[in-house]
């Protein structure tokens, strides 16, 4: 995508929200997905930090989302990716994966790539999401067993503020002009 495209869409995903609580889990699929989470996370070579820091560096926004932050983020932040994580999405996410933010920690301000879209659904604790929009900070918070979209556009971070291992589960879908339509209708 050239830079001008990036833009133009970073433009026009701004014309959405910084987030939208898309659905809930059942009991029993959050039930499913933390006996998943359990299975894996007993297995140490299941965990990722060299993926995701590449996968950050292969995808981030030119000056907003490199630097000393994505290196440092393997101390405290992992991810578990699996095929296995069902969130109930009609919009056929994939990429989907487990998310360990450990205690006192935050993911810093970012931006994603504007044609990659974001879910979030905390497993085990509440997520505290905070996003930038000009010169207020906006903060909502994504209890566990809901599903909400993240739109990439925005800078957001997140904060960890419990005692213990925070288990989110992440996934993506792409940008399409069905997908952006469907969006502009839950506003």
């Amino acid at each position: 995508m050239s830079k001008i495209s990036e833009l133009r869409l970073h433009a026009r995903n701004r014309r959405l929200p910084c987030c939208v609580k898309l659905n809930d889990l059942t009991p029993e699929l959050l039930a499913h997905n933390l006996f998943i989470y359990e299975d894996l996370s007993s297995d140490p070579s299941n965990i990722s930090t060299e993926t995701t820091y590449s996968d950050r560096v292969e995808n981030a926004v030119a000056g907003i989302s490199l630097g000393k932050q994505v290196r440092d983020l393997g101390k405290f932040y992992k991810q578990i990716h699996t095929d296995e994580i069902s969130l109930l999405c009609k919009y056929d996410p994939y990429n989907t994966r487990f998310a360990m933010l450990e205690p006192d920690h935050s993911i810093s301000y970012h931006m994603d790539p504007p044609n990659i879209y974001n879910l979030i659904c905390p497993l085990t604790h509440d997520v505290i999401l905070e996003f930038k929009d000009k010169s207020e900070s906006l903060f909502y918070v994504c209890e566990i067993g809901e599903v909400w979209f993240i739109n990439p556009s925005y800078l957001h971070a997140s904060h960890h503020e419990a005692e213990e291992t925070r288990i989110a589960m992440l996934a993506n879908f792409d940008y399409s002009e069905k997908v952006y339509e469907s969006l502009t209708r839950l506003l």
